[in-house]
């Protein structure tokens, strides 16, 4: 079984077809990216002849054993921060903690609205 497993792995590699893992790598770099002629779409998603031309190169890549990090890095250079779906470093705190601490904020402030509007209401009502 195990003979067998080496021959298909082995034949695969001779094919240029990328194994499991690679392909799986494979779809999370073209979503991580978007296609550079709208920027509305990930790589993986959209059908212009850029977005195709993308997915070529990023399984090209991914056979000649470039890191993720590099890929992605040669997509920021070619077309500029813009084509990551998710930005990174300073980017991403502003994307994905600032509207958190907003809405908690928010919350907050209407909870305490709330709480002196039902005060006030009691205390209307029981003098009355």
């Amino acid at each position: 079984m195990g003979s067998c497993l080496f021959l298909f792995l082995f034949l695969a590699s001779l094919t240029g077809q990328p194994s499991a893992d690679q392909e799986a790598r494979i779809r999370r770099l073209e979503r991580r990216l978007l296609a550079p002629c709208c920027y509305s779409e990930s790589v993986a998603d959209h059908r212009s002849e850029v977005a195709v031309q993308m997915r070529q190169e990023i399984r090209q890549m991914v056979r000649e054993g470039r890191s993720d990090q590099e890929i992605l890095d040669y997509y920021k250079s070619r077309y500029g921060v813009r084509v990551l779906a998710e930005p990174e470093g300073e980017l991403w705190w502003v994307m994905n903690v600032v509207p958190v601490v907003a809405l908690a904020v928010g919350l907050v402030i209407v909870l305490m609205v709330v709480r002196r509007w039902y005060k006030r209401t009691a205390a209307g009502a029981a003098s009355t």
